[in-house]
């Protein structure tokens, strides 16, 4: 049995109580490295005997990269947020990538954000909330720094993207509740605009006009359950009646507008007013909502964003690329059947 160490344990001990040299325990930690199956086993087993760990930051030094990838995001009480950020954290893991989270709940702070990422000379960026300044795309792109947008718009022919497409998102939502029987239709919106959220709610806006159906926007302040409920509760009674199928630009959204209709409001849903939410998240299908709506993958979402990662991480020289998400509905009890 080694010694106790004092201090933290280096590569040079490992090597010692292994009986190998220094660069047979640094290729014993890279994937792909040229070593043989029993100089390998002698490296971990006195690895795992001493506590040592791969300094990654310090192996980013000589490899150019840490193995660390960054995911930015906000919104993480939002159950779309969440398990979208957990899915690609498992992926990366899966892939022998370690994920960093920064958030970002202040547009303003994402710059200084994305910067300290590099500082810590990560290996690629995936951002699933806001949208990188042009400079910092560049210096990105000079660094030919693999960068995968989730959901966002395309700052420049720097950084590959995975999107549900907004105007398809929109013209789908208006088909659907055309389809159940809905003539009157109306969209909740948040006032806060945002690429996908605020995209998507526009291509339904201008999908329903160009249809020539009556149509009512609600505006609540932002994306959160309680400001979905709120704006609900406090709209005029008039305009409700003059909807008879609602859009709402997430699923989170349509549940506080769901509480609003029935429980501040009284009314019966899908009888005084149809409602179809966006994304398909887990709530969506408890029995007190049962809401229908138009499901993004994230599972698939997380694979592509991998992918799209891999192949950059491979060749920098690719062409920027956008892999468009497949879109489903979900129907359930919001809605009456189709017609």
């Amino acid at each position: 049995m080694a010694k106790a160490l004092t201090r933290k344990p280096t590569s040079f001990d490992v090597a010692g109580l292994a009986g190998v040299s220094r660069s047979a325990v640094s290729r014993a930690f890279t994937p792909g490295a040229n070593i043989s199956p029993e100089t390998r086993d002698k490296v971990e087993r006195a690895a795992a005997e001493l506590g040592y760990r791969v300094n990654s930051l310090a192996r980013g030094l000589q490899q150019k990269h840490s193995g660390i990838v960054g995911i930015v995001c906000s919104r993480l009480d939002s159950p779309l947020r969440s398990r979208q950020v957990r899915l690609l954290s498992e992926a990366l893991i899966r892939e022998g990538i370690k994920p960093m989270l920064i958030t970002v709940e202040t547009p303003g702070d994402l710059g200084s954000l994305i910067e300290s990422l590099l500082g810590y000379s990560v290996a690629g960026i995936i951002v699933t909330d806001g949208s990188l300044p042009r400079a910092l795309i560049e210096d990105c792109r000079k660094l030919r720094l693999p960068v995968v947008m989730v959901n966002r718009e395309g700052a420049s022919n720097w950084g590959d993207r995975v999107v549900a497409n907004n105007q398809e998102s929109g013209a789908l939502a208006v088909d659907l509740l055309v389809k159940c029987g809905a003539r009157r239709l109306g969209c909740l919106m948040p006032q806060r605009r945002t690429y996908s959220v605020s995209g998507r709610a526009d291509a339904f806006i201008a999908a329903a006009s160009a249809r020539t159906l009556p149509f009512e926007q609600i505006l609540a302040v932002d994306q959160s359950y309680t400001d979905a409920r709120s704006a609900i509760a406090q709209v005029d009674r008039r305009v409700l009646g003059r909807i008879d199928g609602l859009f709402c630009a997430t699923d989170l959204m349509a549940i506080g507008a769901l509480d609003g209709l029935r429980t501040d409001l009284g009314l019966s849903v899908p009888e005084d007013i149809q409602v179809l939410g966006y994304d398909d998240i887990e709530q969506a299908s408890w029995a007190p909502y049962d809401l229908s709506t138009i499901r993004q993958n994230v599972e698939a979402q997380a694979e592509a964003v991998i992918e799209l990662l891999n192949d950059r991480l491979s060749d920098s020289s690719l062409p920027t690329r956008v892999h468009n998400q497949e879109l489903t509905p979900v129907l359930r009890g919001t809605t009456r059947h189709e017609s």
